[in-house]
Parts: C-alpha cells; sequence; structure tokens
C-alpha cells in the first residue's frame, strides 16, 4: 500500500465530471478519481475549514464513530474494477479492527475529518496512476501499467489532460 495526501479537487473537462487527485506521499504519481458533485462537497468542505449550519452525513458518522468508542485507523483504496475504485475503511472498536466495504469518496470523505492516513494499492496506481506534470515535463518516459489488467486508455484521456493543465504545487498552496 502506498500512502497518499489529497492533492487537490477540480472538474475533469469535457464532462465537468469532479474529480478528485490523490498524491503519492512518497512518489511523483498522481491518482484522477472521479466522484460526484455531492461527495467532492463532502470533502472540500473540511479541507477549507467549513462548517455546515447542519451537520453532513460524514460528520454524523464521526460523531456516531466516536460515540462508540471505534476510530478509524486507516482508509484503502483498494481495486479498480472495470473502471471502477473499491475501498475500504479500517475500524478499530474494543481492540478489534473491523474491516467496511465502502465507496472511496466516502472514506476520503471520513478521512479529511479524521485527519486518517489514506492509503491505495500499488496495482491500482500501476492501473491508473499519472505522473505528475512536473514529472511529465522533466522526462520524455511515460509509466505504463506493469500489470496484466490494462485499463482502458481512452477513459483516462480527459483525466489525463486534466492533470497535464495542473501544477501540483499550487493545489499543495490552497491547503496553507
Amino acid at each position: 500500500m502506498i500512502e497518499v495526501t489529497v492533492a487537490g479537487l477540480g472538474i475533469a473537462p469535457p464532462s465537468s465530471l469532479p474529480l478528485l487527485l490523490l498524491k503519492e506521499r512518497q512518489g511523483e504519481r498522481v491518482l484522477p478519481v472521479g466522484i460526484g458533485p455531492n461527495e467532492a462537497q463532502a470533502i472540500v468542505m473540511p479541507l477549507q475549514g467549513v462548517r455546515p449550519p447542519r451537520p453532513m452525513t460524514h460528520d454524523i458518522f464521526v460523531e456516531v464513530m466516536a460515540s462508540l468508542g471505534a476510530h478509524l485507523r486507516r482508509v484503502e483504496i483498494t481495486d479498480l474494477i472495470e473502471s471502477t475504485f473499491h475501498a475500504r475503511l479500517m475500524l478499530e472498536t474494543g481492540g478489534q479492527e473491523r474491516t467496511y466495504d465502502i465507496r472511496p469518496s466516502d472514506a476520503v470523505a471520513l478521512a479529511v475529518r479524521t485527519e486518517t492516513p489514506i492509503f491505495v494499492a500499488e496495482a491500482v496506481f500501476d492501473q491508473a496512476g499519472i505522473l505528475s506534470p512536473q514529472v511529465n515535463e522533466s522526462s520524455e518516459e511515460t509509466a505504463e501499467p506493469t500489470t496484466s489488467e490494462k485499463v482502458d486508455e481512452s477513459k483516462l484521456t480527459p483525466f489525463k489532460e486534466f492533470i497535464e493543465s495542473l501544477d501540483i504545487d499550487d493545489l499543495d498552496k490552497d491547503k496553507e
């Protein structure tokens, strides 16, 4: 598993689909994950320090976990199957670790609220990771998936174009 940070959120042209960008903590790859507008709002609000007048579902989930003595240990994006990302929560309660299947956008929304580490499986990065634009500019080589399961590159084209238009360093400044 590779630890990642939320590098930012944006809109992927031409579909106007919100895009979650997860960047390797110790690397140069970025994982673009298409999400819905409500999910994007659930992730960006806590990152910007915005508290809604009424709690959102993720806020209540965090409160319920705390009241039950549970602690979110980590979030993992585990698979990419038929262009759909899969994730799980690793929750500790009563000294036992429990695993729950969850959508990646919901997992990240919970992780940013609780400052929980986010991890991505190496195979997922191999399938859908993209070198950040700064690395692409300094090297003519492109990363090819190393697994036998290839992703339909035509589906990634809008994401790649969007990523190439971003300055990842500028995204990090927004969090300061």
